[in-house]
């Protein structure tokens, strides 16, 4: 699958040069995991359609890349409600990415991480399920796993303040080990972690569709006291969809 380069220019590419390789763990900070997000928007800035991403992320050239990011990293992290909505289960199920992961020296499957404020947690999807899955579930002290889940749970305490999700960061890189941690959704959490300046890169697809109505922004919450400033790494098309790349400015 090729991809048109057009910032920089460059000649069309294969999706697995452009999006392997990418040693995001290199970049961590000493105390926490690098951190990027990857999200999809119709042209109106919506990230859902009726409640969900995958209406947008509908092209062959956002699946591919969707599946491949997951490759480079060593944790995944997504929000209960993005879990639920989108029945999330194994994070890596194709044999040949699984082997992409390993030859990049990560392990074949990368630890899932969620987070849940009220504790409620989408138990009954396919992750829990599976008994090849690892997942780092941070919440109320109060919450236990059900019995008969067959995905290794590791419960961890979410704190409360300002500063949650950083302490949710370095919990993941003292506990775990992540060095590179892939968010995936959904908005409420973006905004969250990027009101904490915690997202180091953002993948954005910006789909030919237009959703309308009131559904979320790729980021929801507070506005921020001012704009953190990006940088426009790359922009590709396929099929009309661009996906861009950029880099928080630091």
């Amino acid at each position: 699958m090729r991809f048109n380069r057009l910032h920089p220019p460059a000649e069309p590419a294969e999706a697995e040069s452009i999006y392997t390789r990418m040693a995001l763990g290199e970049r961590a900070p000493d105390w926490r995991p690098h951190v990027v997000a990857n999200f999809v928007s119709s042209a109106d800035g919506k990230a859902t359609f009726h409640g969900r991403s995958g209406p947008l992320g509908a092209s062959d050239g956002d699946r591919r890349s969707f599946h491949l990011l997951r490759t480079q990293v060593d944790a995944i992290l997504a929000g209960t409600g993005t879990l639920g909505a989108e029945r999330y289960g194994r994070m890596v199920r194709d044999e040949q990415l699984a082997q992409i992961r390993v030859a990049e020296g990560l392990e074949a499957q990368p630890l899932s991480v969620t987070i849940s404020r009220s504790g409620a947690v989408p138990f009954d999807i396919p992750l829990f399920a599976d008994e090849r899955s690892t997942v780092a579930l941070y919440a109320p002290d109060a919450l236990q796993v059900p019995p008969g889940c067959a995905a290794s749970v590791h419960l961890h305490p979410l704190a409360d303040g300002p500063d949650a999700l950083a302490g949710v960061m370095r919990s993941l890189r003292a506990e775990h080990g992540v060095r590179s941690l892939l968010l995936e959704g959904g908005p409420t959490l973006l905004g969250a972690m990027v009101a904490e300046d915690l997202v180091d890169e953002l993948f954005l697809t910006v789909a030919t569709a237009l959703a309308g109505g009131a559904e979320s922004a790729v980021s929801a919450g507070p506005p921020l006291a001012r704009p953190l400033e990006l940088e426009l790494v790359w922009v590709l098309e396929r099929d009309g969809h661009l996906f861009l790349r950029y880099a928080r400015r630091r």
